[in-house]
């Protein structure tokens, strides 16, 4: 038996040296077929095809000419032939210039067109035009807006859905989230079944269960919508794809990882004309004092940290909204750009150009602006130029990743910032989180437990009693969550901010110069009048905006 099994390992062993051979004899024939014609060569497997290049022809077309379309940028587009000199290649490339297109070709070999003729498959449910776009049908977005109320109706939406109707589908669940306020669509393989997701108000719920197949149509169509290559799942890719409902112009970001049973997709849904008033954040009416000061200021950096999906690129342009004038000038560097912002000058990252943010920001400063906003400091160059323009009359916005207001300045030094800069540069740092607000058709009120009285007691110890919406007593009814089809059962709907600011003054310029721990300035701020994000969240309790359990959620345990 033993000796049955090697000889059929043998076997294979010498079929695929054989296969092997014979591929690379095929890809030399390839190269001097190209080298005659001096032409380009290209290898179709180890190239990325470009799905929306690949379907401007059809897939009986590519297999009679022998040739592929791999690449389309603008009106141009890369096509691949094995025979190049062949009269229908020329009738091909004379057809697409008559359309319109510019044409480059290469010599490929029988193996890349046969892969390439593998790829239609995949997507032979699509109706591509000519120009090899892909567009959602909007009509069908904007009729299942007007259908759905809920998460509920959503469900039951999608199973009266045929299973082959997969633009339907697609169309279904964009249109479903923008219904639901939903923030983020996610598309998750798993052994037997993909589960959609949506997160809304910041938590992620269960939409369905699709089958593989069903799973696979829509990555290949998410992918040509968004310009992502179909052929590669073996690492992350990012694009991007728009469509205009009414008077909105909606943007998806789109993002694929590779995973042990497929790519998981994540689709961002944002709405650019959607832009929240500085008025609307949740900053107490204290902190909006302090805010609006700063930003009448001339000069200076204004920092806001927090992980992502904090807030924070919300914040900074209903920061500039609230400033942007005719007299001063605004040049924004964002990766991406997630809000239009009316008389603002925005650029926008590409890495592929060698344009990021340190280099984007030092062409920024030399277009004489008074306002700018970089979309994040990632690195020592960054920090050193925004810090440099605050030094030097420009009002600077940007964001940071740390946990806390106070972490801020030792991020700062880890990058490499010099803490004699950091002081006189930084006009404030802040930090924030948002937090799911109650929904005002089913919130109740229940009576506060004594446990919970003294917890809040003691967490409110250091905050000022003239900020306190209600006083602290056990007559206190503290607001609940119940639930209803408003917000899908949930007991939250919208969200608001939690803050915490940090000024910087003569005394924290002193302490940041002994290069001190987070716990130190932390120390240093609360015992000069700092208030916690977690103690401003508490405060919007009293209020009646949010729940115990929400800020506990968000910012840990409370007392």
């Amino acid at each position: 038996m033993t000796d049955v099994f090697a000889d059929d390992n043998l076997a294979r062993s010498r079929e695929e040296r054989v296969q092997r051979l014979r591929r690379q004899e095929e890809e030399r024939l390839a190269q001097h077929i190209a080298t005659q014609n001096n032409l380009p060569y290209v290898d179709l497997l180890l190239t990325p095809i470009d799905g929306a290049a690949l379907t401007l022809i059809s897939r009986d077309v590519a297999h009679s000419v022998g040739a592929i379309i791999f690449s389309k940028k603008d009106r141009a587009v890369t096509m691949a032939a094995k025979d190049p000199s062949s009269g229908d290649v020329a009738t091909l490339i004379k057809k697409l210039s008559d359309d319109g297109w510019h044409v480059s070709l290469a010599v490929t070999s029988t193996s890349s067109i046969e892969h390439g003729l593998s790829l239609f498959e995949k997507f032979a449910y699509l109706s591509t035009k000519i120009t090899g776009e892909v567009a959602l049908a909007t009509n069908l977005i904007e009729q299942f807006r007007a259908s759905i109320k809920d998460i509920a109706s959503l469900r039951a939406a999608i199973e009266k859905t045929a299973p082959s109707d997969i633009s339907g589908l697609l169309e279904l669940i964009v249109g479903g989230a923008m219904t639901a306020s939903a923030s983020d669509i996610h598309i998750e393989p798993q052994e037997e079944q993909a589960r959609i997701r949506l997160r809304i108000d910041g938590v992620l719920y269960d939409l369905l269960s699709i089958k593989p197949k069903t799973y696979h149509f829509i990555l290949e169509r998410i992918k040509l919508l968004s310009g992502l290559k179909l052929n590669i799942s073996d690492k992350g890719q990012d694009g991007r794809f728009s469509f205009r409902i009414g008077s909105e112009e909606i943007e998806i970001r789109t993002s694929t990882l590779p995973g042990e049973r497929g790519e998981y997709i994540v689709m961002r849904v944002l709405n650019p004309s959607k832009i929240v008033s500085a008025h609307d954040l949740g900053l107490r009416p204290d902190l909006f004092t302090v805010l609006e000061k700063e930003l009448k200021r001339p000069n200076g950096m204004i920092l806001t940290s927090g992980p992502t999906g904090s807030g924070k690129t919300t914040a900074l342009a209903a920061f500039v909204q609230h400033i942007a004038s005719p007299e001063i000038k605004v040049i924004t560097i964002e990766d991406p750009i997630e809000y239009k912002l009316e008389g603002v000058e925005q650029t926008q990252v590409n890495a592929e150009e060698g344009y990021d943010f340190a280099n984007g920001l030092r062409s920024i400063v030399r277009q004489d602006p008074d306002v700018i906003l970089v979309g994040e400091i990632r690195d020592l160059e960054t920090a050193q130029i925004g810090m440099q323009a605050a030094l030097t009359g420009h009002l600077v916005f940007s964001t940071l990743h740390s946990n806390d207001a106070a972490g801020v300045i030792p991020r700062l030094v880890e990058l490499g910032v010099k803490p004699d800069t950091i002081g006189p540069a930084l006009n404030i740092a802040m930090a924030q989180r948002l937090v799911r607000k109650l929904c005002p058709s089913c919130v109740t009120k229940e009576r506060i437990s004594p446990q919970d009285l003294t917890r809040l007691q003691k967490s409110l110890e250091r905050v000022p009693a003239n900020l306190f919406p209600q006083e602290l007593t056990v007559s206190l009814s503290l607001p609940v969550a119940r639930g209803c089809q408003e917000c899908n059962n949930t007991g939250y709907r919208g969200r608001t901010g939690i803050f915490e600011f940090l000024r910087i003054d003569g005394g924290l310029e002193e302490l940041i110069l002994s290069n001190p721990s987070n716990h130190a300035i932390l120390k240093w701020s609360v015992e000069n009048g700092m208030i916690p994000m977690q103690q401003d969240g508490i405060l919007k309790i009293l209020a009646g905006l949010t729940t115990v359990e929400e800020i506990e959620r968000i910012t840990g345990p409370i007392g």
